[in-house]
């Protein structure tokens, strides 16, 4: 695939990254440091050299060539942790923008975060993209997700493949052998199915399903968290080992019994308390208010309209019961880390994690407690002790400076004053510009070269070397796609059409669709302005919808149109301008394309069919003037085709 230098237009977060060599020398002179390990803080010099921190003492002396920072009157810490995030999702109603979510934590001093919002497909090229420079980003430890059939993580409709599904041990062990090739950071377990008292409750994993997939990832030497929300859920996850339980029980208090499991099988609490505190309630604190972006903001003063709407009851037990069970595991001595939920509505990515840790001064931690735990306690659940967590000789120099004393007082935490990731400072004026503007953040473009998928590979991916994957309506009871391609089996076989079966479910309008990503993961952007529009064979039974995931438009508003396939196999040319969106202001962006995707709908309980073949870009050819006019927004379009085979 041809890459373009689109990187011109992303000077202003080439700036970003101060520019420097792996052996540059920094001596960060006179500052407080607060070394995480829980220690008073002491007045002192760090040498950092490349990305590691070297030495840490009074009046180092500079070596030649260094830089040196002057620090006096800051405090030093390590850099933040957040085990819990979905980077692609902003926290407010607004599309995914990856930049813009990664900045907000490093404005506030994170450095690491737990993204539990990618698949296996999407994690090389989001590391492809980091480490380009194409956006700066603080350390991302990327999951893979397994859950139960029916559970938890399963009723968006994202499809199989994004939450890897398991019942027994033996299906345990297949997910993880298709887990653990895309080299995840981590593994994600939607372990527990309780709704909080509001809903039906959906499946839970047993001990030993959720054992076989910590046995596996610990041979591979990578922790596990879950999501875990009750006691017995708790229980059972301490009984297989697991790292971490992610959210914290809240429908009982925890028990001595309990407590002893943990204790005994190392496993570590996560309570992401921000994202349970009633919204009714919330109040910010000033530098927090002002540390929010202008949608941020706009979101917060629209819930301040709805601030007389009282509690829910199950929501208020619910919040007691996490805050007690906190205060009961901080006095027994259980690891707590600290981790948001960031990008659920009103946990917004960075100022979340500084409330989290606020929050932890609420229950009994003092604020040089929960900077520990932000810090070395988080790296520890991680299994990177050894590697980061804490100012001293050896460690990755994931640094910030505050202007502030945090660690006696946690309101100063958002005086955030410069930030370090692996020794390099970060420039935060291009950050906060990024945050604060309507435009997205610039990503990697790649030109189209004009087939999508022409059966031409027989591995099952398609010629842009991207993995066809379905997605669905949402709910539990969402519709169901499964494809195959005749003759994949035969690397002779000229023909190789993808044949899809849709099995519908009980919502009204339900849908399934192949998604046909155009870059690896659909992360990065794909340019297709080359081109007059989309080519394809087809033969079916009914009408059918395309649509453009395009990047920087929410999925409600994405460019679709439709075509009828009967019995008879056609060859179709569907111009661009045939694609319209429910939106008026919207304008299909040819050069912001992620994947080209196939719907088919039917009854509830029904089933649909199609087969497709030869799918690729087309460019318009002297004969060919059936350009359609750009239809009504939601109109479903003409089809235009030729050829009948």
């Amino acid at each position: 695939m041809k890459w373009v230098a689109a990187f011109l237009a992303m000077s202003s977060l080439s700036a970003v990254c101060a520019a420097a060599s792996p052996d540059d020398t920094i001596l960060i002179r006179g500052a407080r440091v607060f070394d995480g390990s829980g220690a008073p803080a002491t007045v002192g010099d760090v040498l950092v050299r490349g990305d590691r921190i070297v030495a840490v003492g009074p009046h180092l002396r500079k070596p030649r060539g260094a830089r040196s920072v002057d620090a006096r009157g800051l405090t030093l810490i390590p850099g933040l942790h957040d085990l819990h995030t979905h980077l692609r999702s902003p926290g407010y109603d607004a599309p995914d923008d990856l930049g813009k979510a990664y900045a907000g934590y490093l404005l506030a001093g994170v450095t690491s975060v737990n993204d539990y919002s990618v698949s296996g497909e999407m994690i090389a090229p989001i590391r492809q993209m980091v480490a380009s420079g194409a956006v700066a980003a603080p350390h991302l430890e990327l999951a893979v997700r397994v859950g139960v059939p029916g559970g938890h993580g399963t009723e968006y409709g994202w499809g199989a493949f994004f939450t890897l599904q398991a019942a027994t041990p033996a299906a345990a062990h297949v997910a993880m052998a298709t887990a653990l090739p895309y080299q995840p950071s981590l593994i994600k377990v939607f372990a527990d199915g309780w709704r909080y008292g509001r809903d039906s409750d959906l499946n839970s994993m047993n001990v030993p399903t959720l054992s076989a997939i910590v046995a596996d990832a610990h041979k591979a030497g990578l922790p596990v968290i879950t999501h875990t929300v009750t006691v017995q859920g708790d229980r059972v996850a301490a009984m297989a080992g697991v790292d971490a339980v992610g959210h914290g029980a809240g429908d009982a208090l925890i028990d001595d019994d309990l407590i002893a499991l943990m204790k005994t099988h190392h496993t570590a609490y996560i309570p992401t308390l921000v994202v349970y505190e009633p919204q009714q309630t919330r109040r910010f604190e000033p530098d927090e208010q002002r540390a929010l972006t202008p949608p941020e903001a706009a979101f917060e003063a629209s819930h301040a309209a709805q601030s007389s709407k009282p509690v829910a009851a199950y929501d208020a037990k619910r919040w007691a019961i996490m805050q007690d069970n906190v205060r009961r595991l901080k006095a027994a001595g259980v690891r707590i880390g600290v981790g948001t939920d960031a990008g659920i509505e009103g946990v917004y990515h960075g100022p979340g994690t500084l409330r989290e840790i606020w929050w932890l001064t609420k229950l009994g931690f003092t604020p040089a407690e929960a900077l520990v735990a932000a810090t070395a306690t988080s790296a520890d659940i991680l299994g990177r002790s050894a590697d980061n967590g804490r100012i001293a000789p050896g460690q990755r120099a994931d640094l910030v400076l505050i202007a502030g004393r945090p660690d006696e007082r946690i309101t100063d935490l958002w005086k955030v004053a410069r930030v370090f990731v692996s020794g390099r400072e970060v420039a935060l004026a291009p950050l906060r510009a990024l945050v604060n503007r309507a435009a997205p953040t610039p990503l990697p473009l790649h030109v189209m070269p004009g087939p999508i998928d022409t059966g031409a590979r027989a591995d099952g991916r398609t010629d842009l070397d991207t993995l066809p994957v379905e997605s669905t309506d949402s709910g539990v009871d969402h519709s169901h796609l499964d494809f195959v391609r005749p003759g994949s089996d035969d690397p002779k076989s000229p023909d190789r059409p993808v044949f899809l079966i849709a099995h519908m479910g009980a919502k009204p309008r339900p849908f399934a669709q192949l998604v046909l990503p155009l870059t690896q993961g659909a992360v990065q952007l794909a340019d297709a302005r080359g081109f007059t529009g989309v080519a394809f064979d087809a033969r079916g039974s009914g009408r059918y919808d395309l649509l453009f995931d395009s990047y920087a438009i929410n999925d409600d508003d994405w460019f679709r149109t439709g075509f009828e396939a009967g019995e008879v196999r056609r060859t179709f040319h569907i111009p661009f301008s045939a694609f319209a969106s429910r939106e008026p202001k919207a304008q299909l962006d040819l050069a912001k394309l992620r994947a080209l995707i196939v719907r088919l709908e039917g009854k509830p309980g029904g089933k649909a069919w199609l087969q497709l073949d030869n799918i690729h870009f087309y460019r318009e050819r002297a004969s060919d003037d059936r350009a359609a006019p750009l239809p009504a927004p939601g109109a479903r379009n003409p089809q235009h085709y030729s050829e009948t085979n």
